[in-house]
């Protein structure tokens, strides 16, 4: 290969790696699948009573992002939805009489969907209904435990607890409310939304990686009212996107609901609420299979 060849590959691949440094500085991109639906592998196979019992003495570990809260908010976010299916978990949670509200992403072209109740058992989903903007879902199922009461909204340094199964297994994040910014999903769907965006604080149990597995998941304001479903996460700025309250409303009516009595959260003894809301099954695991 000539002097000339070799040069001409050098500035190539320079001009490669400046693109995506751009791209990395000009959009913040939540990775799609850190991943957002873990595989089947990672479904949990130890009752959640006993493999969250430490959760009544342990606190959180504290959560340092690489981007402090101050750190502004880019206008938009975008996040890439695989085109090919897989099977994967995620969570959802209570909202009315058989009703669950979980992320559109965990149950996007699955085969068959189930919300698990013990180990190797699950009840089915009969009926899936999608948000036509959003990155939601309404599941139905015959019957199910009391649902939550949905809260009027968050402001800016509100606190916010994310509960669910990142990565398969039970887990609890508190988060802090630092702004709104537009999220785009594109790739097997298109969504476009306004998200609220989380500072992560704490979590429990203290796993290093990603939240993947807590998409759907509920998050609650101070009051033990939800106010958004957990949507997408920024690992590498340690920030977590969820839909807001109107975009919840828009699939469903509570008017002849019974909820559950809100159970006020603080950020000391928020994993002893989250063990129980998540051993009642209100919050559960979903599953979804592809078939091959």
């Amino acid at each position: 290969m000539q002097v000339r060849d070799i040069l001409a590959l050098i500035v190539v691949a320079l001009i490669t790696i400046g693109g995506q440094l751009m791209r990395e500085s000009g959009e913040l991109r939540p990775q799609p699948d850190n991943p957002r639906r873990p595989p089947p592998s990672a479904y949990n196979n130890v009752p959640w009573d006993a493999d969250t019992q430490y959760w009544l003495t342990e606190k959180p570990a504290s959560v340092t992002p690489s981007a402090p809260p101050w750190v502004g908010i880019e206008s938009q976010a975008v996040v890439e939805i695989p085109h090919k299916r897989r099977s994967g978990t995620g969570t959802a949670f209570a909202v009315g009489k058989g009703q669950w509200l979980t992320a559109r992403h965990v149950i996007d072209g699955c085969d068959d969907v189930g919300l698990q109740y013990a180990p190797g058992k699950a009840v089915r989903v009969s009926s899936i209904r999608n948000h036509p903007n959003a990155d939601v879902a309404l599941l139905s199922t015959k019957r199910g435990p009391q649902p939550f009461e949905l809260s009027k909204g968050a402001s800016r340094g509100d606190n916010g607890f994310m509960i669910g199964f990142p990565t398969g297994k039970p887990g609890a994040v508190l988060g802090r409310k630092i702004g709104t910014t537009t999220l785009k999903e594109r790739g097997r769907y298109r969504t476009r939304e306004s998200a609220d965006v989380w500072s992560e604080r704490t979590r429990l149990p203290n796993r290093e990686g990603s939240l993947g597995g807590l998409s759907g998941g509920p998050i609650f304001t101070d009051d033990g009212r939800v106010v958004g479903v957990v949507l997408a996460e920024s690992k590498r700025r340690g920030r977590v996107f969820t839909a807001q309250p109107a975009t919840m409303r828009d699939l469903f009516s509570s008017s002849n609901e019974t909820f559950a009595t809100p159970v006020p959260l603080n950020e000391d003894d928020y994993p002893s609420t989250a063990r129980d809301w998540l051993t009642s099954l209100q919050i559960s695991k979903v599953l979804c299979r592809v078939k091959r």
